[in-house]
């Protein structure tokens, strides 16, 4: 049989084009489908193949569908012994205050943080202190011996100078760069005679001996950065840009980029804003009203980056920012330039009454100032966070969740967020496209609650939604365990998943208590081909 094509004719804009350029002829065979949508490749072949995928239930991009299923998210817990990080004596470069307007990476087996502190007025402005630690919660400043502070170098400040105040510290670390004094690369807002809080860049062989570029400073506009990451290799790095002095009337997520970190864009991305504007009735005080304080700390997972950001609320009534609360909500996104709340609004860290102070009969709304730096450690997922304001001199605090439980899937027959089930479909999601590698791949379920009457079955389906043999949910084997950061995926045929093309995840929720299961995230981990599971 003669196949059958179909012509569809998209007419140009550019009707100053003569006719025959007035069209485009597009071939299309009946049946197929133009591959569109967000797509999760491991397969990239320059040695930035993705060894793991991590699908969250917040993550739409990742999960654009489900069925019968209630999202929820968790707020961290703040640690009993908070702050863990405090000022140090009398003579110390943080003794008078200290503030988390900088980085936690993990190199090795140690935690490294580069953080902001502020000694006696006679020794000089903010500069860039450090810190390590191997649990998260019990930090030690290290005598560096390398800058002389008070009359001693025995005291923990990198040697770095801008010839300024250093306002906000991003660090980033890449092991691979060719040229090893670039290892270490820093964004920072500095406040000097030469840059009016403007970004400048700095390069380091280990992180303490610090270069400042001689282009500094290396971007116009002035920017309150907390997010530095690279994707794709583009460096992006976001932070708050407001004020009539400033771009924008309120404080937004605002987003530069450089291929070579010395050579920043002058135009922005504006990632997200929370400020109401026309038709919505605007408030032009740039102190009042809901904002984006600083932009968001980044926690990069590969397909997936996750944003940390300032909830700026203040009320309409009064533009003094003693009335204002901070908290800290969440953001997602997938390409370092635009981001959305799963839950708008949700306090993924809250204030309650941290900073509270007991000279202020009424006291002071808790606010609270964002960083960058999220680990991983057994079995917590850890970050940090300081006071804003008068407060933030009592130190850097931890907030922790279950590892990777910042929020679940559930069913139940009382949605708000969600939708509850037909009795003909459980309820289910399903994955966004998913190209594996040649060796195939493996499925781990962060899960909990499971039982013989709450029970998740897993199944692969193709890019089309059909279901591939030896991976159906009926081949599933049941999960031994209730609760697990990983459970391995296995169905009788194996444990190993290989397709030529995209596979779709679905996971389903059956039993009896059905509502009872709580999926917090699907692992998807990359084999090598020719390399035993």
């Amino acid at each position: 049989m003669a196949k059958e094509w179909r012509f569809h004719r998209l007419f140009s804009p550019w009707r100053q084009l003569p006719l025959l350029a007035t069209s485009v002829m597009l071939l299309v065979k009946p049946g197929m489908v133009p591959a569109a949508g967000f797509t999760i490749d491991m397969t990239q072949p320059d040695g930035h193949a993705l060894g793991e995928a991590v699908l969250f239930p917040f993550d739409r991009h990742s999960v654009p569908f489900r069925h019968g299923l209630q999202l929820e998210l968790i707020s961290a817990q703040r640690d009993a012994a908070n702050p863990v990080l405090k000022p140090g004596g009398p003579d110390a470069p943080d003794g008078e205050s200290m503030s988390y307007y900088g980085t936690v990476l993990q190199v090795g087996d140690a935690l490294r943080m580069w953080y902001l502190g502020r000694g006696k007025p006679e020794h000089g402005p903010l500069r860039v202190c450090y810190a390590t630690s191997r649990d998260g919660f019990r930090w030690e400043k290290p005598a560096l011996g390398l800058v002389a502070y008070a009359g001693s170098k025995s005291n923990n400040l990198v040697d770095l100078d801008f010839g300024g105040r250093v306002m906000s510290c991003n660090v980033l670390h890449e092991p691979d760069d060719p040229d090893p004094t670039r290892r270490f690369k820093m964004f920072c807002e500095v406040e000097s005679e030469r840059s009016k809080n403007q970004g400048c860049v700095a390069f380091s062989p280990d992180g303490l001996r610090w270069k400042p570029s001689p282009r500094n400073p290396v971007i116009h506009t002035r920017l309150e950065n907390t997010g530095l990451v690279k994707r794709g290799g583009c460096y992006y790095v976001n932070g708050q840009n407001a004020g009539l002095d400033r771009a924008f009337q309120k404080r937004v997520l605002l987003t530069l980029a450089s291929y070579d970190f010395e050579h920043w864009t002058d135009a922005g991305a504006l990632g997200f804003r929370r400020d109401d504007v026309p038709p919505r009735p605007a408030h032009l005080n740039y102190q009042v009203g809901p904002q984006v304080h600083l932009g968001a700390g980044l926690w990069d997972r590969g397909n997936v980056i996750l944003g940390f950001y300032g909830q700026w609320n203040a009320p309409l009534h009064s533009d003094d920012r003693r009335d204002m609360r901070m908290d800290i909500g969440l953001l997602v996104s997938h390409d370092g330039l635009f981001y959305h709340e799963p839950i708008p609004d949700f306090r993924i860290i809250e204030s309650r009454e941290e900073g509270w102070r007991s000279v202020s009969p009424q006291g002071d709304p808790p606010r609270l100032a964002q960083g960058q730096g999220v680990v991983n450690l057994g079995d917590k997922t850890i970050t940090w966070y300081s006071i804003w304001g008068g407060e933030g001199r009592e130190g850097i605090r931890a907030a922790w969740w279950r590892r990777d439980r910042l929020g679940y899937f559930h069913a139940t027959r009382t949605p708000i967020e969600g939708q509850t089930w037909l009795d003909e479909v459980k309820p289910h999601f399903i994955s966004a496209p998913i190209r594996l590698p040649a060796g195939g791949g493996k499925v781990f379920l962060n899960a909990s609650h499971l039982s013989e009457h709450a029970r998740l079955a897993v199944e692969i389906l193709d890019e089309h939604f059909r279901p591939l043999p030896r991976h159906t949910a009926a081949e599933c084997v049941p999960f031994r365990d209730d609760s697990a950061f990983r459970l391995p995926v296995r169905w009788r045929g194996g444990d190993v998943v290989k397709s030529a093309h995209p596979i779709r995840i679905r996971v389903n929720f059956d039993g009896l208590r059905l509502e009872d299961a709580r999926l917090y995230a699907v692992y998807v981990e990359a084999l090598q081909a020719g390399v035993s599971p």
